[in-house]
């Protein structure tokens, strides 16, 4: 799943959808941390829970860090502002960043789950 929204928010970005691209890229960095948090069979739906649990197993325990964590804070947050803000702009400097946050995080999470013998 996190691949797939990683895909659609570099096509969104592509199309100069910069509100879409950000929500996308979230999503991809969610569903990321929902496939680390299932390698502990931890299983969750809700966004606070899920930030909390990505803290508590994998930032405080490692082998994340905490500038992962306010990554994963700055995506919610953008696009919380993006979905439900009507005045909120998402420019494509921050549609960009937001795309390559969750494209480097991706790449983490797959190695990790590698090096763990887990399939990325």
């Amino acid at each position: 799943m996190a691949e797939e929204c990683l895909r659609d928010s570099r096509y969104l970005l592509q199309m100069k959808s910069y509100r879409s691209a950000a929500g996308r890229a979230y999503y991809a960095y969610f569903d990321a941390v929902r496939a680390l948090l299932a390698s502990k069979n931890i299983t969750t739906k809700s966004h606070s829970s899920i930030k909390m649990l990505f803290g508590q197993h994998f930032v405080q325990a490692g082998p994340f860090t905490k500038p992962d964590a306010k990554a994963f804070q700055s995506l919610f947050l953008l696009r919380q502002n993006s979905d439900y803000e009507i005045d909120e702009n998402v420019s494509e400097e921050d549609a960009t960043d937001a795309v390559a946050t969750a494209t480097e995080f991706l790449h983490q999470v797959e190695a990790y789950l590698r090096d763990n013998s887990f399939a990325a």
